[in-house]
């Protein structure tokens, strides 16, 4: 089972992913590709610490990704590229 940091997690969205951010009830980041067209947006609690399988693998759908890319990218060896390929499909 995999479990990751929430700030590991929003630092490759915003970073990798470039993800916009935005804050109310809970933190919703909105990725784009490069000519604006919107791919997906996840949302975070604001009290989470820790993330795991089965919420990882709502925000990889939300995101319109597998579970196994989504991992990748949060471990870091995939980054924003395979992310718009497999987004895109």
């Amino acid at each position: 089972m995999a479990v990751f940091k929430v700030r590991k997690i929003k630092r490759e969205l915003v970073g990798k992913l470039q993800a916009e951010e935005e804050s109310g009830r809970h933190l919703v980041y909105r990725v784009f590709d490069d000519d604006g067209t919107f791919l997906g947006e996840t949302y975070i609690s604001h009290g989470e610490i820790e993330v795991g399988d089965p919420l990882l693998g709502q925000m990889a759908r939300q995101l319109n990704i597998t579970p196994q890319l989504w991992k990748g990218i949060i471990r870091c060896p995939q980054g924003r590229g395979e992310y718009l390929q497999q987004a895109r499909q």
